[in-house]
């Protein structure tokens, strides 16, 4: 399945429930919040929608000077700020001034969704309420309709380049754990996602282990090695690259020129390895399947498995994919195979985008990996797709493991 104008494929965002809208009272920043400026970040505008159940999203309007930079040009964009939103579940009761502070979730959006996924096409303030075990604050940040979390290392076509990476991890963590009542260390901070964001779930886990202490990913991209990945990754690029919105197309794509020339090179293999160059750097080359491949070992979680990345999580993180006829898996994953679901990671040269399948037959790979280290975890195979149909469920299911106790069977979706 291709990477579409509807951004499908890794990036689907389909089968969509709707939360009921509630009515936002606007806030000045100064007024909710005790440092609404610091850390690279300067709050424009707060929005408060109490549920009905006692607990509040929070909308909080920012700028954020990682996103954008200049990058081998001058941009074509002006100014290069760019306002952002956060969303922040509070729960019922939730009190700034409690001695016992809360612990913190960072939930991060797939491809072409955006801070309000989690409440737009599924409805949070149920789910949290459903798996009971959570009780402390969800933050929603937006990582760009298809950033990849990433502190790109090239370029858009207008000479401008986000640094997401920086953004989450040395702005947004700090000013939340100055502006709400949060556990404000590692022990106190969990990160999930789900497709792209799964991807970022297990990029940033393996690069900031003293940061977050649980983790979750569902449906997620893992192995940068397989042509399908490299694909979608490719293909997102052109269609929205650095956007963070719809408005923003344009200039915000990726494409290598040649020679000063206004149209794009037409070998689409030079403008795979360009873009995710401009994504993760340089690349490596390595043996994958018998065939070799093009890697960035750095930002592939199928080579940071290997290297005990995941270990500091044991215990801790849980995985979560689909796409199997037969029957889910129990935790941990022993059956059916990969095979048995109709996908063979061993195809990988295929050049077409992935699917739910494919991912979970890396995703199974992934399990195998972390097993065979000794890293305790949950993994959930189930018949589930890629699609808010399955995604609502593993959270449910994800923050009973993480947060209380872990149900004896994986979702049955």
């Amino acid at each position: 399945m291709r990477f579409t104008s509807t951004l499908a494929g890794l990036l689907l965002i389909t089968g969509a429930m709707t939360a009921p809208a509630t009515p936002a009272e606007a806030a000045a920043c100064a007024t909710v919040l005790s440092h609404p400026d610091g850390y690279g970040i300067t709050c424009a505008d707060v929005q408060r929608r109490p549920q009905s159940d006692g607990s509040e999203l929070r909308d909080v309007t920012m700028t954020s000077t990682a996103i954008f930079q200049a990058a081998g040009g001058t941009p074509v964009i002006n100014p290069l700020s760019r306002p952002i939103t956060v969303r922040v579940y509070l729960p019922k009761g939730y009190d700034p001034q409690r001695a016992a502070r809360y612990p913190a979730l960072y939930l991060i959006n797939g491809g072409g969704d955006n801070y309000d996924s989690w409440t737009a096409k599924a409805d949070l303030v149920s789910l949290v309420r459903t798996a009971g075990a959570f009780k402390g604050i969800v933050v929603m940040p937006t990582g760009g309709m298809t950033g990849w979390y990433a502190d790109w290392a090239g370029r858009t076509d207008g000479y401008f380049a986000p640094k997401w990476e920086t953004y989450h991890i040395n702005q947004l963590i700090p000013w939340i754990d100055a502006n709400f009542n949060t556990v404000a260390n590692r022990s106190g901070r969990g990160l999930a996602g789900l497709s792209m964001g799964g991807y970022g779930t297990l990029r940033y886990a393996a690069a900031h282990p003293g940061v977050f202490s649980v983790i979750g990913a569902f449906s997620p991209g893992i192995d940068l090695r397989a042509k399908p990945a490299q694909a979608t990754i490719s293909d997102s690029m052109w269609q929205s690259g650095a956007a963070v919105n719809l408005t923003d197309l344009g200039e915000f794509r990726v494409n290598k020129y040649e020679n000063g020339s206004p149209l794009p090179v037409p070998d689409q293999d030079v403008q795979r390895r360009y873009r995710l160059d401009t994504l993760f750097g340089p690349h490596t080359t390595t043996v994958f399947h018998g065939r070799t491949v093009d890697d960035w070992p750095a930002a592939n979680p199928a080579d940071l498995v290997t290297q005990g990345k995941y270990a500091p999580y044991d215990g801790r993180l849980a995985l979560y994919a689909g796409g199997c006829a037969t029957v889910p898996h129990v935790p941990g994953g022993s059956e059916p195979a990969p095979a048995e679901c109709g996908y063979d990671t061993r195809a990988s040269d295929n050049a077409g985008g992935v699917s739910e399948p494919i991912l979970g037959a890396y995703a199974s790979e992934f399990d195998a990996t972390l097993t065979g280290l000794g890293v305790g975890h949950r993994y959930c195979y189930t018949k589930g797709g890629h699609d808010w149909n399955a995604w609502p469920a593993y959270l449910v299911d994800f923050l009973q493991y993480a947060y209380g106790t872990a149900p004896a069977r994986c979702p049955a979706v």
